[in-house]
């Protein structure tokens, strides 16, 4: 069965340790710090139960959230969607923060799989939910726990109310961790590790909230609820899984389309086809080199790939080549790399085209795959310019550092290319045959020979 992956999971693919790793352990020990008060505060108020139901009932949620794990659907961006929202909320309103914690601890720590600031964060994350949830429930609710809330509407609210409090949690906790942790973008942060798991979880929300509703009436018989909405969760992910399978198949045509044009290219310019090789080796090195997670490297290797492409049929300006790609990109379907490629001749200093970019204004992809061709067209040569040696090209780059050339991404291929072998140097070798071999995940520079 496949391994199901957790958002501590795609923290992982960005590397073994985050680059502020103060900030991830201060984050972590704050939700178990927020956890602990909120437990503690529920107490004071409520006061906590001890009995043996209590204790049983949460090794039996325990247990159901440990078994969610292996049914999780993995979906883009290298998270994974299970019924664990609602479950957690269910424990929150039927036992309170305290025993729902307990509840949760397994759970936790098997997301973590034994890292001890994973387990921290992790741990934290889950306990502050259900002590979000356990804290929202009466408010809405009127009661602590829903065997007193009489209401089967005020009992549904209340649990609605502590299931959008875990889905909340989680969200903030993940964006929270690769913003502070690993200093992703805000909005790179939403799109990748929350806004995938919302509909299901959403979904486990509205199933908790559905199944405390019905506790009053129907009594055991509300279960079937609760699964109903634990399924309908699962399609959701399965459907977001999807639409993650269809992006891939658009990038596997779209290398497809750019051999076949590049195999066009190659009539006129038998370099043509090593050249794009090896920009896409040089610019998927840089990427990594500079921190990029293995998702972006790998769609960044495709557009350094294909662009180029907008050259075929070209007969005038060579500058309008980028706008071309652009649009071929956009009508198969990799509206992404069409944006790169579109400004991957853009310059620093607001010299290039086709709009005069400058800086920060261009995407960092667009940059990168800036400083991978042009290394590439100089040590591979072309029809107008013969192939340039290594110190050459390399005194080019540094030349071009801030005004033609992006300067951190010239200074990450540069520590690239001096611990290089001298074959990567001058793109030769069995790495840069065309069509390009398949880069295993996460490799290094040079790995693959």
């Amino acid at each position: 069965m496949r391994r199901s992956r957790s958002t501590m999971d795609v923290v992982r693919s960005l590397g073994p340790e985050p680059p502020n790793g103060a900030s991830l352990a201060n984050g972590s020990g704050a939700l178990a710090a927020f956890a602990l008060a909120s437990c503690a505060a529920w107490v004071y108020w409520y006061g906590m139960p001890l009995s043996a139901g209590f204790a049983a009932l949460a090794g039996l949620f325990a247990a159901l959230l440990c078994l969610t794990r292996p049914f999780a659907v993995p979906i883009p961006g290298g998270a994974a969607a299970d019924a664990s929202v609602a479950l957690r909320a269910l424990a929150a309103v039927l036992l309170g923060p305290v025993w729902a914690a307990l509840a949760c601890l397994p759970y936790a720590l098997l997301l973590a799989r034994g890292g001890r600031l994973h387990s921290v964060y992790e741990a934290g994350r889950t306990a502050a939910g259900v002590s979000l949830a356990a804290t929202a429930f009466p408010a809405v609710a009127g009661a602590p726990l829903a065997a007193g809330a009489g209401d089967p509407v005020a009992a549904g609210g209340g649990a609605l109310a502590a299931g959008l409090a875990v889905v909340s949690c989680d969200a903030a906790a993940a964006a929270g961790l690769l913003v502070f942790g690993y200093g992703r973008e805000a909005r790179r942060a939403w799109r990748e590790a929350v806004l995938p798991c919302l509909p299901p979880d959403l979904a486990g929300a509205l199933a908790a909230a559905l199944a405390t509703a019905a506790l009053p009436l129907y009594g055991p018989a509300a279960v079937p609820v609760l699964a109903l909405g634990v399924l309908a969760g699962h399609l959701l992910a399965r459907r977001a899984r999807g639409a993650g399978d269809s992006k891939q198949a658009a990038l596997s045509s779209g290398m497809a389309l750019g051999a076949a044009i590049l195999e066009e290219l190659g009539r006129s310019d038998g370099l043509a086809r090593r050249r794009a090789a090896a920009t896409a080796i040089y610019a998927a090195d840089i990427a990594r080199e500079m921190g990029l997670e293995p998702r972006r490297v790998e769609r960044l290797r495709v557009a350094a790939f294909l662009c180029d492409i907008g050259k075929l049929g070209l007969s005038g300006d060579p500058s309008s080549h980028p706008e071309r790609g652009a649009r071929m990109l956009e009508e198969a379907g990799l509206g992404e790399l069409a944006v790169w490629v579109r400004y991957h001749h853009e310059r620093p200093d607001g010299r290039g085209h086709p709009y005069g970019l400058r800086g920060p204004w261009i995407p960092l992809e667009a940059r990168i795959l800036a400083v991978a061709e042009a290394y590439a067209a100089l040590v591979v040569g072309g029809p107008r310019h013969p192939a340039t040696d290594f110190e050459a090209a390399r005194r080019r780059l540094c030349e071009g550092a801030g005004t033609g050339f992006d300067g951190e991404v010239v200074r990450a291929f540069l520590r690239v290319l001096d611990t290089a072998p001298p074959d990567y140097r001058r793109a030769a070798g069995p790495r840069f045959a065309y069509p390009p071999p398949e880069a295993p995940r996460g490799a290094s520079a040079h790995e693959v020979v």
